[in-house]
């Protein structure tokens, strides 16, 4: 865990930890050039599993993150952020797991917010291609709820890029792809707080053209080298970005049909979960859409992505309704 002017909740997501139902872990908290208080709360707590670190100034989450990595000794690496809660079976539930599924290299949990959007629960995918196949568009797993094996990363030289600011797990997980396996406990397991700055433009501009430069590389590796217009459509697409503009809707049809036809030369993603992600995104889509009372134009209950697929709006519901109530077989295991 690393902190940096993290006091006000401070205290909370380090008892969220001690108090953990599995208790056979080192707790490394790095504080990044903290000026408020975090340093006198840290050292306040007298468990001998806390190791504390303290850096010389202020170095960044992905240099701090990464200096965890180094000093881990653990089978097993979780994350935690200094303003959350880690619901107390949370370790002991990935632990298990990852014990019981050895092609498994990476977990996540479902999560619920506090703060902004408090009690909306955050459902992810459990299936490691379909997570894999989501990647184009959005890590699909939540950084703060992950455990992942040590060796691994270790074996793969898979660190935290320092020169990304925003999307650091986005990044890396885009790289880990390759050697990686990612699942996810389909149980909340964590508490998420959302804060009215994490949600502010500036933030959201920043992370926006660091996560583009994860989506592109992506695309790169199906062989597409999309134009502006192209990539804005991925963007806006990734996010749901809708600005009311009634032509979104056919502009991502026409251009998940190409991530689908890239994908059936290519041969990057496995099927079926690949055209299962990519009808999920626009029916997603198209209920952003409905909710802010934009109509698509000239929209059709069959779209051509449908088509190409040969998925239909039941059978792709039906299967996502199963997965987020976790009952995907995880072919990995």
């Amino acid at each position: 865990m690393s902190v940096y002017n993290g006091d006000q909740y401070l205290r909370e997501a380090i008892v969220s930890i001690l108090a953990q139902t599995f208790a056979d872990f080192e707790f490394i908290i790095i504080d990044d050039g903290s000026t408020d208080r975090s340093v006198e709360i840290v050292e306040s707590f007298d468990d001998p599993r806390i190791r504390p670190i303290l850096n010389s100034g202020n170095l960044g989450l992905a240099t701090s993150l990464n200096k965890g990595l180094e000093l881990a000794r653990g089978d097993y690496i979780a994350r935690m952020d200094c303003d959350d809660i880690s619901l107390p079976a949370r370790l002991e539930r990935q632990v298990a797991f990852l014990d019981g599924h050895p092609g498994i290299g990476l977990c996540g949990t479902w999560l619920r917010y506090s703060g902004v959007n408090a009690g909306k629960v955050v459902r992810y995918p459990s299936e490691p291609e379909l997570i894999r196949a989501g990647f184009l568009f959005n890590p699909v797993v939540a950084h703060p709820t992950v455990m992942y094996r040590r060796k691994l990363f270790d074996r793969h030289g898979l660190r935290y890029d320092p020169a990304c600011q925003r999307s650091q797990d986005y990044e890396l997980w885009a790289r880990a792809l390759a050697n990686v396996a990612f699942s996810n406990l389909p149980e909340v397991l964590f508490l998420y707080r959302l804060h009215p700055a994490q949600v502010s433009s500036a933030f959201n501009a920043q992370q926006l053209e660091t996560a583009g430069r994860v989506r592109r590389s992506l695309l790169n590796g199906l062989g597409l080298e999309p134009s502006a217009e192209d990539f804005e459509t991925h963007q806006r697409l990734s996010i749901y970005l809708v600005n009311g503009e009634r032509e979104l809707f056919a502009r991502a049809d026409e251009w998940l049909c190409r991530l689908k036809e890239a994908n059936d030369r290519a041969k990057v993603y496995q099927e079926p979960y690949f055209s299962l992600a990519l009808t999920e995104r626009l029916m997603t889509l198209l209920k952003k859409m409905l909710e802010q009372k934009v109509v698509p134009k000239g929209f059709m209950l069959r779209p051509r992505l449908f088509q190409v697929t040969g998925l239909g709006w039941g059978s792709v519901l039906k299967f996502f309704l199963q997965s987020r109530r976790g009952k995907v077989t995880i072919s990995h295991a």
